[in-house]
């Protein structure tokens, strides 16, 4: 039972790099911008991008600036201006490629 709560944590961070239900099988690459660490799932034209850094209190101005600069590394493509949705930790945005 003491192992009980380290299991869920396990569990909890294993899922934090999953892609949601609508990527799984998406193409997958890692990114650093500027301290910040993101996975970008790509499926067609529409990206879900993880930020995987800690950082304490991140502006959500700042992390969305990094996760654009994250997207475009990846895939060579121009994020769609206004398609970008999400929070600090998970952002989904549409291509335009």
């Amino acid at each position: 039972m003491r192992g009980f709560p380290l299991l869920v944590m396990f569990l909890t961070l294993a899922c934090c790099t999953s892609a949601s239900p609508r990527f799984l099988g998406a193409a997958r690459d890692e990114v650093s911008v500027e301290g910040s660490r993101f996975i970008v799932f790509r499926r067609a034209s529409e990206v879900e991008v993880h930020r995987v850094s800690t950082e304490w209190r991140p502006r959500e101005s700042v992390v969305l600036a990094k996760a654009i600069i994250a997207i475009e590394t990846s895939t060579g493509c121009r994020v769609r201006p206004g398609s970008m949705t999400g929070d600090p930790a998970i952002i989904r945005a549409s291509l335009d490629c």
